[in-house]
């Protein structure tokens, strides 16, 4: 009898410590399974701001090759330009026909210098006609052009600092970057509706194309876009995986926007009214969404049917 109780404890034990060996293998499956996850995310961040940091210093290359062509020219460096692509089919096709086109190639540049030489006296005292010309040309190209959404610079930023107004309680000053070689200054009147540790490195929708002014001593560069009511103020969030400087645009209203809007004519203040979110909180104009190709729409965090400014 006794022998029997010893076998059926015996049994037991072992059919416990299977359980808690069991238990034990499906704790590590979980552990593992969560360190996989975290090393995921801490992947995605990293990945993501290599991105902000790619696209920046892509514009940084353009920009400093810009400047080294223009410092080349202005040091008379000649800047040559690449092949075309009948001359280097013709250098494939035969040696014949490519020395013929290199001394073609080398010949050009001689005449056109020579006739650029010849043409310059009679050229100078028409210069300032040409600029008169182009500047009526530019006018008269912004005045036909329609008053809709697609006359407005808007981008994506990220505010890279913040801080309060130092004459202005109800201002921040932050630092925005809009994908240009430095981040531009801009001064918002968020104090009241937006806590400041919300705004550090936030993703924002920017209006970068208005005339920039003073507030109150400091010098306004752009302007971030809100929903906005007389309670309530939210700012507008571009997706997440959006880059600085990537622009905003419209389905229905092509074109570029202006280099700069011109106050006396009112743009902005004839495009604002229709600027609105809609019940879903995506902001729109005229009912067509704010769009950041390939990436989604802009929208704000609670209010729908609410004007954007």
């Amino acid at each position: 009898m006794k022998m029997s109780n010893d076998h059926a404890l015996l049994s037991r034990l072992e059919q416990r410590a299977v359980e808690a060996d069991q238990v034990i293998e499906y704790l590590k499956q979980q552990v593992a399974l969560l360190k996989e996850k975290a090393v995921l995310q801490a992947a995605q961040r990293e990945e993501k701001r290599l991105r902000v940091e790619n696209a920046k210093l892509k514009s940084d290359i353009d920009d400093l090759k810009q400047k080294l062509v223009e410092a080349e020219t202005c040091n008379g460096v000649k800047q040559m330009p690449l092949p075309s692509v009948a001359f280097v089919q013709s250098t494939c096709l035969s040696p014949q026909t490519a020395v013929a086109a290199t001394k073609a190639n080398v010949k050009t540049p001689d005449v056109s210098e020579d006739k650029e030489k010849q043409d310059k006296p009679d050229k100078k005292p028409d210069k300032k006609g040409e600029k008169k010309e182009k500047k009526q040309t530019m006018g008269s190209g912004d005045d036909s052009k329609p008053i809709d959404v697609s006359r407005l610079d808007l981008r994506v930023g990220c505010i890279t600092s913040v801080k309060r107004h130092p004459d202005a309680d109800l201002l921040y000053v932050e630092e925005v970057d809009v994908g240009e070689t430095n981040p531009r200054t801009v001064v918002s009147g968020l104090v009241k509706h937006v806590p400041m540790e919300e705004m550090q490195n936030r993703l924002v929708v920017m209006l970068c194309n208005l005339k920039p002014s003073k507030m109150r001593g400091v010098l306004s560069q752009a302007m971030v876009m809100c929903a906005s009511s007389p309670e309530k103020v939210e700012i507008l969030d571009p997706p997440c995986d959006a880059l600085p400087g990537e622009r905003v645009t419209f389905e229905n209203y092509p074109g570029e926007p202006d280099k700069e809007l011109n106050p006396k004519k009112k743009i902005w203040d004839r495009i604002q009214p229709d600027l609105r979110t809609n019940e879903e909180c995506i902001a729109t104009y005229k009912g067509t969404p704010f769009v950041v190709r390939g990436m989604g729409v802009c929208k704000s965090q609670t209010m729908a049917n609410s004007g954007i400014k």
